[in-house]
């Protein structure tokens, strides 16, 4: 089975579909994974970019896309890379409910027990919230 690393252009081709033969190209992996011809690597830096360029530069509504991107991650054979996928499934569904930014709801998540040093004055808000 040939592993491979998806980059944010390619899950964004897909899911933008606004780009037709990258889209096709895109949507070729993607079932070649879904199919298990192929396994699937995504970074948590893939995600985190994913994410940022929906909300800011596409200017996405989260309910638009984040099903979208839980539907890709749902595919057995897709891998998160430096993460367990089911923590990443948890700061979504979490990111639906609140505007908290990716990048604060994964560090909240992953290190609840740690104290978080940031400028950001949204990070009390998540503990309220978790």
């Amino acid at each position: 089975m040939i592993t491979t690393v998806l980059d944010t252009n390619i899950i964004l081709r897909y899911l933008l579909q606004d780009i037709q033969s990258q889209f096709e190209q895109a949507k070729e992996v993607i079932e070649e994974i879904e199919g298990g011809k192929r396994s699937g690597l995504l970074s948590i830096l893939v995600m985190n970019e994913l994410i940022w360029i929906l909300e800011k530069y596409y200017e996405l509504k989260r309910p638009i896309f984040i099903p979208k991107i839980e539907k890709i991650l749902m595919i057995e054979q897709m891998k998160i890379i430096e993460v367990k996928k089911e923590v990443i499934m948890q700061v979504l569904q979490k990111m639906q409910k609140n505007r908290f930014d990716f990048t604060d709801m994964y560090l909240a998540a992953n290190y609840s027990q740690a104290e978080i040093f940031s400028f950001d004055k949204d990070f009390g808000k998540i503990y309220k919230k978790n």
